[in-house]
Parts: C-alpha cells; sequence; structure tokens
C-alpha cells in the first residue's frame, strides 16, 4: 500500500469546570466507523428534551468531506446515525465536492445548518432548513 499518511483525529470528551481549563484524554464519543476514515472533527451539540444531537465533519480516503450525525441519552455514550444527518452534497455547484463544518441552531421554531462548501467553504458557507 503506498497512501500518503495522514492525520488521525476522533471526538473525545471533555469537561470544564469555568469554560477554561479543560479535561485532556477522555473516553473517544465519535471514532472511525469505515476502514479509510481518518478524520471526525468540529463536533456540534444540541440538548433536546429527548437526547443530545451531535453533527460533525466526516473525511475518509474514499469520500470528499461529509457531514455525519450521532445521538446520546448521557452525552458520553454516542451511536452514530450518518445517513440522518439531514443534509448531503448537492447533484452540482458550490456545495457538489464536499460539505463540512456543521453550526446548528435553533431559530424562531426552526433548526438551521450552516455548513461549509466546497474546497472547506473557499466561495462562502450555505444554511439549509432541517426538517
Amino acid at each position: 500500500m503506498n497512501e500518503n499518511p495522514l492525520p488521525q483525529y476522533v471526538i473525545r470528551h471533555a469537561e470544564s469546570a469555568d469554560g477554561l481549563h479543560w479535561s485532556d484524554g477522555g473516553p473517544v464519543c465519535i471514532g472511525h466507523d469505515l476502514p479509510d476514515e481518518f478524520g471526525i472533527s468540529r463536533p456540534w451539540v444540541v440538548r433536546d428534551a429527548d437526547c443530545y444531537r451531535m453533527w460533525y465533519a466526516i473525511r475518509s480516503r474514499s469520500t470528499p468531506y461529509r457531514i455525519g450525525y450521532a445521538e446520546s441519552t448521557d452525552g458520553l455514550t454516542w451511536v452514530r446515525k450518518d445517513d440522518e444527518a439531514g443534509i448531503q452534497r448537492s447533484e452540482d455547484g458550490w456545495d457538489a465536492e464536499m460539505i463540512c463544518f456543521p453550526a446548528v441552531i435553533d431559530v424562531h421554531g426552526k433548526r438551521l445548518m450552516f455548513y461549509n462548501g466546497n474546497r472547506h467553504g473557499a466561495t462562502g458557507f450555505g444554511v439549509a432548513v432541517l426538517e
């Protein structure tokens, strides 16, 4: 196998009593599910009445950046449900090659996801209404 080495990163749990000093080396919340995944990054967590929801960026050798999704009842143990992320790359245009770095907020009863498109958002970012 003659592949370039790539950084390996996952999402871990961290805690802080003051928002300045954080624990490190906590348990992995979201790791690699597929053999060619090497990067899980930029988590965005929303706490709803029934569970915690997390959206994040996924990098792999075979697929450009995409947005993943997971749920947790306690904020510590997460179940990946990437097929339920609520968004996919477009057929063509500014977000057809990749989508990444989601940020999810609730505004006036609607859940919005801001995200970057091709080349990490080189031409800007988009917003999607999650339904």
